[in-house]
């Protein structure tokens, strides 16, 4: 058996507005066996001290591409599950298999399998296409009885596809994630669980008043469809060229061929305009999230890693400040990455929360990112289902990663997509 006490100044649950401060969290084999004050704890108990950090439950990214060298990024900065949200549907389950059999391989996977797109596929691996209405149907049921968690629609579907792939699928029983190439609006009332980016909604692109924002807010409400905003993917696609994400020393965690197809990612060579129109969009889509926030819509976190600049893990940290620099407590913040997500990914009932009973998925945090989010990179201790990762552990793993070319299908799209191919 692996008992043990985490002993650290401040606590926090998943769910409340303030951390507690003289509890600590008892840890049996993989769960979460008990809260309680520091000094009930037997003296036989082997306990990890942790001065100075709070304890909060693990982050979780609802939006990765992911690939098997991102693993020990992902760790280290707290992160001990994401949703995959397109990937080849034989690869990612592999993977997802992997992940619980190796807890310090990499975090827990809910995964969607391929992007079902319209014909032609944007992504020749990650994504499959369908001319139809009938095809669409057949991949949910193939994608179903294969055992993925959810489903992804992507951005080619027209309304009549949407449709389709929303009434398969929930009569299988799944959630449905949708990169959008429709309007918002028509999806909720064609019945989406939750759309990504933000796409297909327009009121949130652009100036916009209370009224306008509040009416497709109540669409939203009325159809329960969860946002998830990746603000961090459009904001490092607009400033792909700004010098200061190429000195950023988190790169150690990115591997090397992420880095350079970031280097020749294709919005780097091109006009500005379109790297400007994602500039001047970022204000709007905050305030779109803040109103959306406070009127009750359900807020979702990912980041859609490994897109340019988007570091595995430390990116979820990026959105983490970037929901409070658009008005979001960062208690809330907080919320999304960790409770919220997990009911989203549909895992409440094992992880999320800091909870007996619960899987033991934890994050030590030198200060207070429950009061200052900027405190949430100060990363000292990681727990996935009660297993210890040190940090320096983790990086030796990513490094040892870093040596070999990685031969998945999100990073030969990528190479695909910027038209180089080692030979």
């Amino acid at each position: 058996m692996n008992d043990y006490a985490l002993v650290a100044d401040r606590v926090w649950d998943g769910t409340a507005d303030t951390a507690q401060v003289g509890i600590a969290v008892m840890i049996h084999d993989d769960r979460i066996a008990d809260l309680i004050p520091h000094e009930s704890l037997s003296p036989t108990l082997p306990q990890v001290e942790l001065p100075g950090c709070t304890l909060i439950p693990g982050l979780m990214d609802a939006h990765v591409h992911y690939s098997a060298v991102m693993g020990p990024a992902f760790l280290a900065a707290g992160v001990t599950t994401i949703r995959d949200v397109g990937n080849d549907l034989d690869w990612i389950l592999r993977q997802r298999e992997l992940s619980k059999g190796d807890l310090a391989r990499g975090p827990g996977i809910v995964c969607c399998g391929q992007l079902l797109d319209g014909s032609p596929a944007h992504w020749q691996r990650m994504g499959r296409p369908h001319s139809n209405t009938d095809e669409l149907r057949a991949s949910v049921r193939e994608h179903v009885a294969r055992g993925v968690d959810q489903i992804k629609l992507y951005a080619h579907l027209d309304l009549e596809m949407v449709r389709a792939g929303v009434d398969e699928a929930h009569g299988l029983k799944k959630f449905v994630v949708a990169h959008l190439g429709v309007a918002v609006e028509d999806a909720a009332v064609a019945g989406l669980d939750e759309f990504e980016h933000l796409s297909g909604c327009a009121v949130a692109w652009r100036s916009a008043t209370q009224d306008e924002d509040d009416t497709a807010i109540d669409v939203l409400l009325q159809h329960n469809v969860v946002i998830d905003p990746t603000f961090v993917v459009w904001d490092r696609l607009g400033r792909i060229l700004d010098r200061a994400l190429h000195h950023d020393a988190r790169r150690i965690w990115a591997h090397p061929c992420h880095c350079d197809i970031w280097n020749r990612y294709v919005s780097r060579f091109e006009a500005p305009a379109g790297r400007l129109r994602l500039q001047e969009a970022m204000p709007h889509l905050k305030r779109f999230l803040r109103r959306a926030h406070e009127r009750g819509v359900v807020i979702a976190l990912g980041t859609d890693t490994p897109f340019p600049h988007l570091i595995p893990g430390f990116s979820v940290h990026d959105e983490l400040a970037m929901y409070a620099d658009a008005g979001l407590r960062p208690i809330d913040a907080l919320r999304s990455a960790t409770s919220v997500n997990a009911k989203v990914l549909g895992v409440a009932a094992r992880t999320g929360k800091i909870e007996a009973g619960l899987m033991a998925d934890l994050v030590a945090i030198r200060g207070n990112p429950c009061e200052r989010i900027d405190d949430i990179s100060n990363v000292v201790l990681v727990i996935r289902e009660g297993r210890r990762l040190e940090i320096e552990q983790l990086l030796a793993a990513m490094q040892e990663a870093a040596a070999n070319a990685p031969d998945d299908p999100i990073t030969n799209d990528l190479l695909d997509y910027v038209g180089h191919r080692d030979k």
